[in-house]
């Protein structure tokens, strides 16, 4: 056996190791997004507290002045002011998630090459966001259909812990990126400032000499 085949063999056989392990990650994120997609389109169109089943005024529940008509939100349309401003972050969280999903497939659909770093930073990046975007919709969620005036603290404490965790978990997601961020960017530095320094010192030693 020639001694050189040796490592031509291992590194085709790492090469294909890593596209298909590319073209797993590729596809996990595909299905990942899509999931999250499909989730979001379903709440923005079916609302949590339901819809108006026919045209209301304010003496069924409607905010005063105001016409509700039959198939708008219940409680984008309803009589208290703090459950509309819940119901606007909502469906904002919601719509952000929505669109960092979609991004995130047709990226994928156009072959976004995913060995390159600064498009699967950009992936990641989306998809963090979407993710966050989710559990906050999730939190508002539950704060608009509980009851505003219950005094059980049980229900609303979960709640708060829940939104501590993600606010928590967002916030130590992002300094590790951006310290992961900030790393990338020193090495790439330093390498550019070695070939820099490797192709001056030829031009002045051709100069001394």
């Amino acid at each position: 056996m020639d001694g050189r085949s040796l490592p031509t063999s291992v590194v085709t056989r790492s090469g294909s190791q890593h596209g298909h392990w590319m073209e797993q990650r590729r596809g996990s994120l595909m299905v990942v997004a899509t999931v999250i997609a499909t989730m979001t389109f379903q709440i923005a169109i079916n609302p949590p507290g339901g819809v108006w089943q026919s045209k209301a005024g304010s003496k069924e529940g409607c905010a005063p002045g105001k016409i509700c008509e039959a198939g708008t939100s219940v409680l984008a349309f309803g009589g208290e002011n703090h459950q509309q401003l819940k119901y606007e972050i909502f469906i904002l969280l919601c719509t952000i998630s929505f669109s960092a999903s979609l991004t995130t497939i047709l990226l994928l659909i156009c072959g976004i090459p995913l060995r390159n770093k600064c498009f699967t930073w950009l992936l990641i990046i989306v998809m963090c966001i979407s993710v966050i975007c989710t559990a906050g919709a999730y939190v508002i969620c539950i704060l608009m259909v509980l009851n505003p005036h219950d005094d059980d603290t049980t229900i609303n404490g979960i709640t708060q812990i829940y939104a501590l965790f993600w606010g928590g978990l967002t916030v130590l997601v992002c300094l590790v990126l951006f310290c992961r961020f900030v790393f990338w960017l020193l090495k790439l530095f330093f390498r550019l400032l070695c070939c820099c320094c490797s192709r001056v010192k030829p031009s002045t030693e051709n100069h001394l000499v």
